[in-house]
């Protein structure tokens, strides 16, 4: 772990311990390495205040300590103290001295051969008495592996479940090696670190998460649907890391299963088919040479360590309750609407009939419509924490959270979260907007026929769920600006069956009478208006009620109304002449114009223009003073814009912003930014500061 040097505002002791620098920094503290009174070298966590003055949390991480400490010292770095009752709560650990496995693979390639064996046999053994003690680790990453002179250890087990009841309503974890349960949020059991330990694993061996990279839905979309991407491993590794990464959790195996396939493969050599001499660029004193010679040693020693584990870590207990890693403090959601005045348009009339009278979007309702969202979770927290200190700032929090915004299906089962949400929306009189997003195979890549037939079956439940009651859905942000088989994208993916998966999409939502469906119009640069209409009509947008367009930009209402009928324009000239073109002097029917929606939730201060060249600028991503725009509202003054919604979320991460230079850090922030769709309070702040028209 890298040592930095203690800044100015951190302590220089904690308790009996003194602080010799900085190991790092998460969501709930910093990282010094300490001396203990008796020289000692020790990780010393020190809890965010904030976190610290909340009396759940403490309680919440008195517990999570206690079976912390319960943990055998197996392949893990043991709890050793902490203080959860002082005005410091913090935490110490033993201190490896070490790489991390991530670290040591982004140095040195891959693992393999008895170095690969030896690293998943630790793991399992460290899961082993992480569960014997009652715990879920919860986020088992190459970055919580360290790699010791000794074997590779285990860190950051159990207090992670005091981590996830702080954090925003977003899924709790890293996203490549979070398990199916944990993307849909369902209670988390061992089975879940075992799904975490094989995607360690297949890491480790290719030097690539097996769901691959990309956007935080993306990920968690191939998690759920797509099966594990295993380059790299040897059979019969592979198919253990297989079992491991079932969907099913109960068709996983135990850390003490896994423990026993590793023991037995290690006598009879069919796990490490590979023995021979690392290369010269691997010899040496480097990582991959401590880990070879680490693993032949561990190799002769695991199954009378594998014994010791059983015995030394059920001690005295036969029966384990599991934590639930999703346990959080109760929050009462506030309902908020907003009204606006809205006229009639292409004779839809009103969206109160349930049943005859055809289709009807309830954005075109006669009269006064309003928009119903439970206040948004993350914003709504963080005026919480800045309530005392900073009142003007947790003041804008709370109208920044009073905004109706877009409430996001993507988990397995949402029916449950519809059911409630059109609940409160009858109650409110208002009209909710759902974002559907977890389309297999999005973000360029090819989706297999199991998976596409799941999601459509997921669209019925959806369907079905909101019923006769009146609802708007923004249907896949994305999904038809990286299309498979496109230029820049995987050429083994069909185009073609992407909007075909789309029109079927289309109409199931649009059977029901009342629910108004909006396809993917990206935005006026990317990837022009003419493709962007080829797109849209392949797609089914005529059975649709519309596109929406700025999900991912930050251009001004005025332009993206202007470059909404534009593309409205050229979609009416491609069905009417056949062809891929729209010259501007072609005669256009206004019938046959569809309508659009536009996302104002980030585009009140328009575009980023940057003061200075970089090797390649990211405007999209994270630009700096950006701010909230247009509130939702029916009233835009234009026939063809239904309305302007709030679709993304205005204090989510775009990701790392690096702007085509090397590093972590963002040139023009100069910080290393949240990973992609995190909550980031001071993004959020800042653009509540900034919104066009004022909060």
């Amino acid at each position: 772990m890298t040592l930095e040097a203690l800044r100015d505002a951190d302590p220089r002791t904690v308790g009996p311990y003194a602080l010799l620098g900085r190991l790092g920094q998460g969501g709930m503290g910093v990282v010094y390495l300490g001396r203990a009174p008796d020289g000692t070298r020790v990780a010393v966590k020190v809890i965010h205040a904030r976190m610290a003055a909340q009396a759940d949390f403490r309680r919440r991480f008195a517990r999570e300590v206690a079976a912390a400490k319960r943990v055998a010292r197996f392949c893990t770095a043991p709890v050793l103290d902490a203080d959860v009752e002082g005005e410091v709560a913090y935490l110490v650990t033993e201190y490896v001295e070490g790489p991390s496995l991530g670290a040591a693979i982004r140095e040195s390639g891959p693992l393999k051969g008895s170095a690969l064996d030896g690293l998943a046999a630790a793991m399992a053994m460290a899961l082993r008495a992480i569960h014997a003690a009652g715990v879920v680790h919860s986020d088992l990453k190459p970055s919580n592996v360290l790699l010791s002179q000794v074997g590779p250890k285990v860190i950051d087990f159990g207090v992670a479940q005091v981590l996830d009841a702080e954090t925003t309503s977003a899924v709790v974890g890293t996203p490549a090696y979070m398990s199916p349960e944990q993307v849909s949020g369902a209670p988390l059991g061992p089975a879940s670190d075992i799904f975490s330990w094989g995607c360690t694993v297949a890491y480790a061996a290719s030097g690539v998460p097996p769901f691959g990279t990309g956007s935080m839905p993306t990920v968690l979309l191939r998690i759920v649907n797509d099966p594990p991407d295993l380059r790299g491993l040897p059979d019969p590794l592979r198919e253990l890391v297989t079992a491991a990464l079932s969907k099913d959790p109960s068709e996983r195996p135990t850390a003490q299963e896994l423990m026993d396939r590793l023991s037995a493969s290690s006598h009879t050599g069919s796990v490490s088919v590979e023995h021979s001499t690392p290369h010269a660029a691997d010899t040496g004193t480097g990582t991959r040479a401590r880990m070879i010679a680490w693993a032949e040693g561990r190799r002769r020693r695991l199954t009378a360590a594998g014994a010791a584990v059983v015995v030394a870590a059920v001690g005295g207990s036969t029966a384990v309750a599991w934590h639930n890693a999703q346990t959080s403090a109760t929050a009462t959601a506030s309902r908020t609407t907003t009204s606006s005045t809205a006229t009639a348009s292409g004779g839809q009339g009103s969206t109160t009939a349930a049943t005859g009278g055809g289709h009807h979007n309830p954005l075109r309702s006669e009269g006064r419509v309003t928009f119903y969202a439970p206040a948004e979770g993350a914003a709504a927290r963080q005026a919480g924490l800045w309530e005392k200190d900073r009142p003007e700032d947790a003041a804008l929090m709370r109208k920044l959270a009073a905004v109706p915004h877009a409430i996001r299906l993507g988990e397995p089962e949402v029916r449950p979260k519809i059911a409630a949400t059109l609940t409160a929306a009858r109650q409110a009189g208002g009209v909710p907007v759902f974002l559907v997003n977890r389309l297999p195979g999005s973000d360029c890549r090819p989706r297999t026929s199991a998976a596409m037939d799941a999601y459509q079956e997921w669209i019925k439940g959806i369907a079905g769920a909101i019923g006769q009651a009146g609802a708007v859905v923004i249907l896949e942000p994305g999904a038809l600006v990286k299309v498979p088989g496109a230029a820049n994208c995987d050429p083994r993916g069909s185009a073609d069956q992407r909007y075909a998966d789309l029109r079927q999409a289309v109409r199931t939502l649009e059977s029901n009478p009342n629910t108004a469906v909006y396809l993917d119009g990206s935005h006026n640069y990317w990837p022009g208006t003419e493709i962007m209409a080829q797109r849209l009509i392949k797609s089914g947008v005529h059975e649709a009620d519309g596109f929406f367009v700025n999900t991912a930009g930050y251009q001004p209402t005025d332009k993206n109304v202007e470059y909404g009928r534009a593309l409205s324009a050229c979609i009416s000239v491609q069905r009417a002449t056949g062809g891929q073109d729209c010259p501007t002097d072609a005669k256009v029917d206004p019938a046959t114009m569809p309508h659009f929606v536009v996302d104002t939730a980030r585009n009140g201060q328009g575009a980023w223009q940057p003061d200075k060249k970089y090797p390649d600028p990211q405007t999209w991503c994270n630009p700096p003073g950006r701010g909230v725009g247009d509130r939702p509202t029916t009233d835009t003054g234009e026939e063809l814009a239904d309305a302007y919604l709030w679709i993304t979320r205005a204090g989510s991460s775009n990701g790392r912003c690096r702007r085509g230079t090397d590093g972590e850090k963002d040139p023009v922030r100069g910080i290393v930014l949240p990973e992609a769709g995190e909550w980031w309070p001071a993004q959020a702040l800042e653009r509540a500061r900034n919104a066009n028209p004022p909060l």
